[in-house]
């Protein structure tokens, strides 16, 4: 699913982690089903037939993601863009796009992470999320979302062979020291 989406292995285990705790069978109070929790308005719009079904999800999860990355603007950058899609992800990219518009109501750069993540817990009070098209939205928890994520996918990339170090031996320095 990776290679298909050009998305590294180590982020869609990070997000599935996330998602899921890799559970084949996990159900969330809301619906969402699956490895990747898709909704199932996201699995019909993928032609997902069966969410439980750990080989659909993963790769219905990664392309949804793939298509959340291209959707932004290209304005927003590595590594930015793929805070802001996981957030999208989570929360949906309207909200996102709400965030967004937040942002440069505050006169914050809506092309950071940094500034952002300060801003979407605001769409969970009426005072701010009045001013938006999508309305209310969980963003206190889409900021601890990508944050876990960083994290799992941190651990994932250390623990991986693509992100150890390769060990090398140094010469030992011989020093000729003066005895005391």
């Amino acid at each position: 699913a990776g290679k298909d989406q050009n998305i590294d292995w180590n982020l869609l285990a990070a997000i599935s982690y996330q998602e899921s705790h890799w559970k084949t069978d996990a159900i969330s109070a809301t619906g969402v089903r699956g490895l990747m929790m898709l909704t199932e308005a996201t699995a019909e719009y993928l032609g997902i037939s069966n969410r439980l079904s750990p080989y659909q999800s993963i790769f219905g999860g990664a392309e949804y993601y793939a298509k959340l990355l291209k959707r932004l603007p290209d304005e927003v950058k590595e590594p930015d863009r793929k805070w802001f899609a996981l957030a999208a992800y989570n929360m949906g990219y309207g909200h996102l796009a709400d965030a967004r518009e937040l942002c440069n109501k505050r006169g914050l750069d809506n092309t950071k992470w940094v500034y952002l993540k300060q801003v979407l817990p605001l769409l969970h009070r009426a005072k701010w999320y009045e001013q938006t098209r999508y309305g209310f939205a969980r963003g206190r928890q889409a900021v601890h979302y990508v944050a876990n994520i960083r994290k799992y996918y941190d651990i994932l990339k250390w623990k991986s062979d693509e992100g150890k170090e390769k060990v090398t031996t140094l010469p030992v320095l011989e020093i000729n020291t003066p005895a005391l």
